[in-house]
């Protein structure tokens, strides 16, 4: 919520803020008058209470909104009092996510470690004046000469402290000798993923420059202009984790104007930031230069750079594009390079199938078919491959979801303490949980995936099942505006839902179901982009327990043991050139996952636990990155 937003809010209860902020004052007319923001009895300061939504003081000559009295009243900065107008209004942020309760714990940084790094020496202004920044700007933001180590010998540095309230959260080394080409950066292990630039911020602004670095960072301070610098440069996805958890102390601002470097990475990570803090309130500033301390080594004045601000563009609606925008698009769907997410676990349907951006996928079944198994190791496989996931288990609480996910990742039926904690470390920064099981109501679901979307950057989303969001067997008009919702989702978020629907009850299990019949109305399967039906071969389950027990066998059943144990059948591919077929796979007993071969080992998803680049980057105290 933004402060002009909150601010409306506060307008609408205007009688009763006023008389909370200024209780000695009184109601004469349509205004409440008081002496001044200190409160006490008089005429100066005027609270209009008829709609024009202002208060003035006129001996001071200040006013403003509501937020502007709040923060005048209390004498406090702008994202306190946004939080306690919240609280006096009732209003929680929408925070109650389905990740762990217990946060992810963070590190402070050893100030007498960081001490150690630093040198009592002006080495840091000599680098500082030679890019254009004062001695007075790298005091606003607490600069300090340092040393970082090459694996050869102790370079002099930059540090650069990361404080946001008056904590310090981070501190970051920037090597200013560059040996080879070469620039070393030094963080803290285990801090928390922050912006670098808090201490340097008026309290009351409510507008803010987010661009690619320290330094640039305060050259826009020293232009005049409030700015904050993401901390570890351009990129999309795990680059931009801070947003996760800097997301409402942004509240405070109704514009952000995003100045990323003007390359590639810049640009993306500057659509991915938009897109998540909301277009709405974002520009994207198009510097004349590739930064803006380049712009300032180059001599532009004050009045240069605000202008171009003001003609900063705003995020174009999403739906409105050239068909320019599309030729490399069009160039990969004729040369097979797809939009691919993730692949699944089985090589044999990977030659002819990919999860891609922007897709719907049904698993259907008959119950005690494997549907939840089956898209349970789909889900593994795709946070193997990186890709944020949250799942919807309307059908199993979250305890009985995730001892069935760490069976699978485990491969273990019953694993010891300290293997489901190894899974814990997996699932960390790759599983999220809609924590609510039996009738949940679908227009609510999708608002939680769309604020996981944009605060977290998930991709995948799984519902676990349609016949458990609140929609009647028989309301098919209702299942075709859900399964309607669910597109429009996918396609507006680039991200990939698997929905697990029933099939209709049918007189055997002896063969597979098809795409029509999947329960509810004919829309599910006409709007879905991928259908996928597992069907479980109970013919050859009876004949091995038969053969086991040594009973004779029919005729049915001998053919059945030369066939496999389950099908996995895609029975609709809207892309992929369309291809549609099954594949055989073996249910294994300890790990419930689906392999290919019956008698094949399966994949141990936490002795191969891939590493995260970013996360290591934060947690590591060495980090050398090329100029």
């Amino acid at each position: 919520m933004t402060p002009s937003e909150l601010s409306d809010m506060l307008w609408n209860h205007v009688d009763r803020v006023a008389k909370y902020l200024l209780p000695n004052g009184k109601k004469e007319s349509h205004e409440w008058v008081a002496g001044s923001v200190n409160g006490e009895k008089g005429q100066s300061l005027k609270v209009n209470l008829a709609g024009k939504k202002v208060w003035q003081d006129f001996a001071e000559g200040s006013g403003g909104d509501l937020l502007d009295l709040w923060v005048a009243v209390k004498d406090c900065g702008l994202h306190q009092a946004m939080t306690e107008a919240k609280e006096f209004l009732g209003i929680k942020d929408d925070d109650h996510h389905f990740a762990a309760k217990q946060q992810k714990k963070f590190s402070r940084p050893d100030r007498k470690k960081i001490s150690k790094y630093l040198t009592k020496t002006e080495k840091h202004l000599e680098y500082l004046a030679s890019r254009g920044i004062t001695a007075e700007t790298a005091k606003a933001f607490e600069v300090a000469a340092a040393k970082v180590w090459n694996g050869e010998r102790e370079l002099d540095a930059l540090a650069f402290p990361y404080k946001r309230d008056g904590e310090l959260l981070q501190v970051k080394r920037i090597s200013t000798e560059r040996p080879n080409g070469k620039k070393v950066i030094m963080a803290e292990g285990e801090c928390e993923p922050c912006l670098f630039g808090w201490q340097a911020m008026p309290k009351n602004i409510r507008l803010v420059v987010i661009c690619e670095g320290e330094i640039d960072c305060m050259t826009y301070y020293q232009y005049g202009l409030p700015a904050l610098s993401v901390p570890f440069g351009g990129g999309k996805g795990a680059k931009q984790q801070w947003i996760e958890f800097e997301y409402h102390n942004l509240d405070r601002f109704d514009e952000i104007w995003i100045s990323m470097d003007s390359d590639e990475v810049g640009q993306a990570a500057a659509k991915e930031i938009a897109s998540r803090l909301g277009e709405h309130r974002c520009r994207l500033v198009n510097l004349p230069h590739k930064d803006i301390n380049e712009c300032l080594q180059a001599g532009m004045t004050s009045d240069e750079v605000i202008d171009v601000l003001e003609r900063a563009a705003y995020f174009d609606p999403e739906e409105l594009y050239s068909a320019r925008e599309f030729y490399q698009d069009t160039i990969n769907a004729f040369y097979g390079k797809e939009q691919c997410m993730f692949r699944s676990p089985w090589e044999t349907l990977n030659h002819n199938f990919a999860y891609r951006e922007a897709e719907l996928t049904i698993v259907n079944g008959v119950n005690g078919h494997g549907k939840t198994e089956v898209v349970g190791h789909m889900v593994l496989e795709a946070m193997r491959q990186g890709v944020r996931t949250c799942v919807a288990s309307l059908e199993l609480k979250p305890g009985a979801l995730l001892k069935r996910l760490t069976r699978q990742a485990t491969c273990v039926k019953l694993p010891p303490q300290l293997e489901i904690d190894a899974a814990f470390n997996f699932y960390d920064d790759r599983l999220w949980l809609f924590g609510l099981t039996g009738t949940a109501k679908a227009d609510r679901l999708l608002e939680i995936f769309e604020y996981a979307n944009r605060r977290y950057g998930i991709q995948l989303f799984v519902i676990d099942s349609l016949m458990k969001c609140g929609i009647g067997e028989d309301d098919y008009n209702g299942q075709k505006a859900f399964v309607d919702a669910i597109c429009d989702f996918k396609n507006r978020t680039n991200s990939h839902v698997i929905m697990v629907t029933h099939s209709r009850k049918s007189d055997s299990e002896e063969k597979p179901t098809g795409k029509m019949d999947v329960k509810g109305t004919s829309a599910i399967t006409d709007l879905t982009d991928n259908l996928f039906i597992i069907w479980r071969n109970k013919v050859r389950e009876r004949a091995i327990q038969k053969q086991h027990a040594g009973e004779p066998l029919n005729e049915k059943e001998q053919a059945a043991l030369a066939t496999s144990a389950s099908v996995l059948m895609l029975e609709k591919q809207r892309n992929g050139e369309g291809w549609e077929g099954g594949i055989p796979l073996y249910l294994h007993e300890q790990s419930h996952q689906f392999l290919m071969m019956e008698g094949a080992t399966p994949y141990n998803y936490i002795a191969n636990m891939p590493s995260d680049e970013y996360d290591q980057a934060w947690a590591s105290e060495n980090v050398t990155e090329y100029a």
